[in-house]
């Protein structure tokens, strides 16, 4: 009997030789799913004056005025569910499935077991050595197929580690915000720094114990911030773009009015009004060591487009976070969203949805705005825009055929039941109407 054990090594080593060339780029994640996307119009410059009339008070010799405070986004898709119509547009979930790499057949030894009972047939050779031959034939055949069947096992096992090792985390690409102190205004214990405005922010610091109201003023339109002491600098975009600002800053009186503690003009010639929703402000906070940054850096992991990144953001927020309508139920003027807070949670009203989803892809350098607005019928709401190279400003289409969604709208689409009625909603542009750019 004859047992080809140098041909089953070597046929092993084969199976090992080809595993391994198999593992080249096996780090490379699939491909997300293939989006259309049509640009949308920016209307952040079309916003109204709501500026109070300042009165003089016999309390204090300082201008004051009433400011009314803004009400706080809230809406959830119950808001909207007898506005929506049935939805002609299939939605789409593209999964991508990986199996092991073919593995070439081994070649199994010859049939030893034929040649040893050939030996049998020698006439002199008794029932008892013939039996005896036999049996040790079947025994040394069962031991090499053990071994090649144990070959390919390890061949195969090796392929499937390979394809499933999963994709690297996609590094952050954070645009640092700074308060160099070149250019700024001053009164009491307050600082506004306008030195980067050039890159499209300024910053407040206050360090007083009352409550702050600052109004930024470019043309006829105006943005109304709140303004917390211990904070430390705080950062606000200047969405209006390029131009003469006007920065007014109020303090709170014990009457519930406010004094005027600064008043100044300065210009803004902005070097990037793409790039400048890349940086964090008071809407949109994050840093290197945020916990959103983290998980947007995950979420992320083999996306090489900014498309990629949007799908990928979108998914993960609209699946893990819930809304939240106790807090719709109780939020006062003056809240302002924490994206870290929400990811612990896992639930928001529509601020925090579009605070979150702003924070991950900026922190992915993906241009990202804010938009506070309305959508039909008449519900104060949040929701965001992105920008690809590609197409500019764009309403990105998410995992859906068809026209797909005219802006990224987290909270509507995370809170509906029924995805593809929501879907239709969304992507009509007439549903929205843009008033703040954050």
């Amino acid at each position: 009997m004859r047992v080809h054990k140098k041909r089953v090594l070597l046929v092993a080593l084969l199976c090992a030789a080809m595993s391994a060339s198999s593992c080249s780029g096996g780090g490379n994640a699939p491909s997300a799913p293939k989006t259309e996307a049509s640009t949308a119009a920016v209307t952040s410059s079309e916003v109204t004056t709501t500026e109070e009339q300042v009165s003089e008070t016999e309390e204090t010799s300082r201008e004051t005025t009433e400011l009314s405070d803004a009400e706080t986004p809230r809406a959830d898709s119950s808001d909207v569910s007898g506005e929506t119509e049935e939805l002609t547009v299939a939605a789409e979930e593209s999964v991508s499935e990986s199996g092991p790499a073919d593995t070439e057949p081994v070649e199994t030894t010859e049939d030893t077991t034929a040649e040893a009972v050939t030996t049998t047939e020698v006439s002199a050779v008794t029932t008892a050595e013939t039996t005896t031959t036999t049996a040790a034939a079947t025994t040394v055949t069962t031991t090499t197929a053990a071994e090649t069947t144990t070959t390919t096992t390890a061949a195969i096992t090796t392929t499937a580690e390979t394809t499933k090792a999963p994709a690297q985390p996609s590094p952050p690409q954070i645009s640092e915000v700074s308060s160099p102190g070149k250019n700024v205004f001053r009164a009491d214990n307050v600082t506004l720094d306008y030195s980067n405005s050039s890159l499209g922010y300024i910053s407040v610091d206050y360090t007083g114990n009352t409550r702050l109201k600052m109004l930024l003023k470019k043309g006829d339109g105006q943005f109304d911030y709140d303004i917390y002491p211990a904070k430390g600098a705080q950062y606000f975009t200047l969405a209006q773009g390029s131009g003469q600002y006007t920065a007014e800053v109020y303090e709170m009186l014990d009457n519930g009015k406010f004094a005027k503690l600064i008043g100044e003009e300065f210009g803004a010639k902005i070097s990037d009004e793409i790039g400048m929703f890349r940086y964090r402000n008071q809407f949109v906070n994050f840093n290197a060591g945020s916990v959103c940054v983290a998980k947007a850096s995950e979420v992320c992991a083999g996306c090489t487009t900014n498309i990629e990144k949007i799908a990928a953001v979108f998914k993960y927020v609209t699946d893990n976070i819930t809304y939240d309508k106790a807090l719709a139920a109780s939020v006062t003027s003056g809240y302002i969203p924490d994206p870290d807070s929400v990811l612990a949670r896992k639930q928001g009203i529509c601020f925090d949805y579009a605070s979150l989803t702003a924070a991950m892809l900026r922190s992915q350098g993906v241009p990202t705005r804010l938009i506070i607005g309305y959508a039909s019928p008449n519900i104060y709401h949040a929701w965001n825009e992105v920008y690809t190279p590609e197409k500019g400003w764009i309403a990105a289409e998410i995992a859906l055929d068809g026209t797909g969604f005219r802006r990224i709208d987290a909270t509507f689409y995370a809170s509906a039941s029924d995805k593809q009625t929501f879907a239709d909603y969304i992507a009509k542009s007439g549903n929205y109407s843009d008033v703040y750019v954050y």
